[in-house]
């Protein structure tokens, strides 16, 4: 790989494990010790050595939860504490035609055919 790329390819790891196979099984001939490696690798996902374990502390926990949010943070997530995503973070327009605020938006058909 090169030195700024930070992934390789399939084929890039492949040829990887034919190099590995050899160093690894010296004894073998070359396609007896990529074998024993496909067979090494078998069902293996990535190992999680080294992973960064999460912190359960109170300041953690007080940071994440976003129900003790106040101000222009809170209007960030709904009640279960989901992110809304963009209407989140932008004041979207209401082309209602009602004022904002407006507590009984919706209401005036109901009205007036109750009258009727």
């Amino acid at each position: 790989r090169g030195k700024s790329v930070r992934t390789i390819t399939f084929e890039q790891f492949k040829e990887a494990l034919q190099e590995l196979s050899k160093k690894r099984f010296k004894g073998k001939s070359d396609e007896e010790a990529l074998q024993e490696m496909y067979k090494l690798i078998e069902g293996k996902g990535p190992g999680l050595t080294g992973v960064t374990k999460t912190i359960a502390s109170p300041t953690v926990s007080r940071l994440t939860d976003t129900s003790k949010f106040t101000g222009s943070h809170k209007e960030r997530f709904d009640a279960s504490g989901k992110g809304k995503g963009r209407a989140g973070r932008e004041d979207l327009v209401d082309n209602s035609g009602y004022v904002s605020g407006y507590k009984h938006a919706g209401t005036y058909d109901h009205k007036v055919q109750g009258n009727k």
